[in-house]
């Protein structure tokens, strides 16, 4: 956290998965994955962890958050409004505007694809032509990639979460780390776009 203010970030962008959950479908070896394990020691660990940051936070809830709605609880809520900076945006998917653009967020029920760019491109494909957000954030996949189409900035994020032995088992790699991305608006048009990667290695 002390990277975004030494970098003057104006907010942070979390696109879902928070905690990892606990799958019900494959509860029996995912819990070996986990080092908090259950909805309380999730959401205590994410909050001691998430209230380091000192900026505004804008939060997207993921499959793995959204495993607990089955037991009737929206943990990311939760954790949201134990954090007085920190702003949820509900599951999935939402749109923010800052600085004159719309930002969406998006997290996805989809699996990789067989190149890491062809996801980025299916969701533009899919975007209605009045309908389309300037900047798109897509998270879910663990990988990192930015594409321009149809007059979209399009990234997909990085984990923080290294693979996992479910992923090694799907032969699915992990790219982990943050971004940083800068950009200004001109006439409503997002320009001077940069994305900074911030890797990190365990």
């Amino acid at each position: 956290f002390s990277t975004f203010e030494k970098e003057k970030c104006e907010c942070v962008l979390h696109c879902g998965d928070v905690t990892d959950g606990l799958c019900s479908g494959r509860a029996k070896t995912h819990i070996y994955e986990l080092s908090h394990i259950g909805y309380d020691a999730q959401k205590k660990y994410s909050i001691e962890i998430l209230s380091r940051c000192k900026i505004q936070m804008y939060v997207l809830s993921g499959n793995h958050d959204a495993w607990y709605k089955e037991l009737g609880a929206d943990i990311v809520k939760d954790i949201c409004d134990a954090i007085p900076n920190a702003t949820y945006l509900g599951n999935n998917q939402a749109d923010i505007e800052l600085d004159g653009a719309t930002i969406r967020l998006f997290h996805g029920l989809d699996g990789n694809s067989y190149a890491i760019s062809y996801r980025l491109q299916k969701l533009i494909e899919g975007f209605s032509g009045g309908k389309k957000p300037n900047i798109l954030l897509c998270g879910h996949t663990h990988k990192m990639a930015y594409i321009f189409e149809r007059n979209i900035q399009a990234v997909s994020v990085p984990s923080l979460q290294a693979q996992t032995p479910w992923m090694a088992g799907k032969k699915i790699s992990a790219h982990t780390g943050f971004l940083i991305i800068d950009f200004d608006v001109l006439n409503g048009n997002v320009c001077n776009f940069q994305v900074k990667l911030y890797p990190y290695y365990e």
